[in-house]
């Protein structure tokens, strides 16, 4: 009877030792990554989204998604189509007589997608910026006197276009 509960207290006991180390192995085989800060990634804005200096003002964010993979060492850490987001700086209305709009956005940030996440579950800082400035009718304007009733092109940015941000600061990333 002594010896039956000594078999089992062993069968316990080495049942115990190979949990542990189950676990310390899967922790310890749990890669680690890091994108370095400066990694240029290439980014999109949906189709239909129309970014123009005529229909959004300043402050506003905007969606885009990863429009390529981020790799490192061949492997896939951020898949394509993650979301991120951008905000619009500057927005200033194209008016009489023929001044131009203009539209200016920076990068924010870039939420992980894929087997891959930030350590605290938090966004990868971005940075970069676009401006477009429409197309002024100065010119225009002052050689013909309804000119002055003649405005500039909006700036737009097109959603058509593939765009590049870059990487802010350093971020581990772990599967």
């Amino acid at each position: 009877m002594r010896r039956i509960h000594n078999i089992r207290m062993a069968v316990f006991f080495v049942a115990l030792m190979a949990a542990w180390l189950g676990l310390a192995v899967s922790t310890a085989l749990a890669a680690k990554v890091q994108i370095p800060e400066g990694t240029e990634v290439k980014v999109k804005f949906p189709a239909n989204l129309k970014i123009s200096s005529g229909v959004i003002g300043e402050g506003i964010p905007l969606l885009f998604y990863l429009h390529e993979d981020i790799t490192i060492g061949g492997k896939v850490i951020v898949e394509k189509g993650a979301e991120g987001t951008a905000s619009v700086t500057e927005s200033v209305k194209a008016s009489k007589p023929g001044k131009p709009g203009k539209i200016t956005l920076e990068f924010v940030d870039l939420a992980p997608k894929g087997p891959f996440n930030t350590l605290d579950e938090s966004r990868i800082k971005l940075t970069g910026s676009i401006t477009e400035e429409g197309g002024g009718k100065k010119i225009l304007s002052y050689l013909f006197i309804f000119g002055l009733f003649i405005k500039g092109g909006q700036g737009e940015i097109s959603p058509e276009q593939i765009y590049t941000a870059t990487v802010a600061e350093s971020v581990i990333l772990e599967d």
